[in-house]
């Protein structure tokens, strides 16, 4: 069964949108194509993929053959194309780059004005194990997230066997900082010219019944983050789904990521106050090792 909860944020829509001037139409399928396949973990034969994206089959065996001749994709034997070789490889190379400083905007009075904060190197190596230990005493997804070329982007996710992980999300998912309390705690410390600019350049789609679109709701919403210290997504992002971020500061003292834990929302009523706590302690230590990282 193919399900897009999150076709207007990152999966393939069910058809082929109109191209710009300057697309390929041809390698918008191929990829239409492949972020399709990406979202099924079972495979799907090529008429599913002609019938979901409403392709000429011979197109669509066109493209299959040229991502299997690529290694992007491979047919099983049952006709099923599922994710190639050469995925893995993409993925390796991505994560390699988050080890490397993160550049802000390209302007010195840009970067100056968005206050857009850079990593170190192999820092969210150096704040793994935190995360394992929050989500093993929690038994629930730990997540970390910081401003990555002007987006709130998704470092890293550890989880128990047992969890489900939001429908959506993955490392390096960007966008959408108004829905998730990653993305409202960076927000929140961040500079009001940046807050502004963001604001500017982003649309607040409604992605549940809760998720705040008006942007005064918003701002209020920032100052209370920054009065409790922490954010609480409610089902903002995903139905169901309730999210705990805490700020993460380097040894200045500046709000450079954030770390947080997913849970069904009912657990909220029940534990809230604890699975609060758990979030802001392992927040401060990963704050506390970032002092040391600067030492070093």
């Amino acid at each position: 069964m193919v399900n897009y909860p999150y076709a207007h944020l990152q999966a393939p829509a069910s058809s082929l949108p109109e191209p710009k001037r300057d697309i390929l139409r041809s390698a918008q399928r191929v990829l239409a194509i492949l972020n399709l396949i990406a979202s099924t973990p079972g495979g799907l034969t090529a008429r599913a993929v002609s019938s979901l994206l409403h392709l000429n089959i011979s197109t669509c065996y066109h493209c299959l053959n040229t991502l299997a001749a690529a290694g992007y994709v491979e047919r099983l034997p049952n006709g099923h194309y599922v994710l190639g070789p050469q995925i893995p490889y993409l993925n390796d190379a991505y994560l390699r780059t988050l080890s490397q400083d993160w550049p802000g905007p390209q302007s010195e009075e840009h970067r100056s004005a968005l206050a857009v904060p850079t990593y170190q190197p192999a820092i969210q190596q150096r704040l793994r194990p935190i995360l394992h230990s929050l989500s093993e005493r929690c038994q629930e997804p730990a997540y970390l997230a910081a401003w990555r070329y002007g987006e709130v982007e998704l470092q890293a996710i550890v989880e128990p066997a047992h969890a489900e992980r939001i429908p959506g999300i993955y490392v390096g998912y960007r966008g959408q900082a108004h829905a998730h309390a990653l993305g409202k705690v960076l927000l929140a410390y961040s500079s009001p010219e940046f807050v502004g600019d963001y604001l500017a350049r982003h649309s607040l789609p409604r992605l549940t019944q809760r998720t705040i679109v008006e942007r005064s709701l918003l701002r209020e919403e920032l100052h209370s983050v920054v009065r409790q210290g922490y954010s609480i997504d409610r089902e903002e992002l995903h139905t169901g789904t309730a999210c705990l971020a805490a700020p993460v500061r380097d040894a200045q003292g500046r709000v450079i990521a954030a770390i947080a834990l997913s849970f069904r929302c009912d657990l909220l009523s029940r534990r809230g106050e604890w699975l609060i706590t758990q979030v802001v302690r392992a927040a401060y230590q990963a704050s506390m090792e970032l002092r040391l990282i600067n030492r070093c």
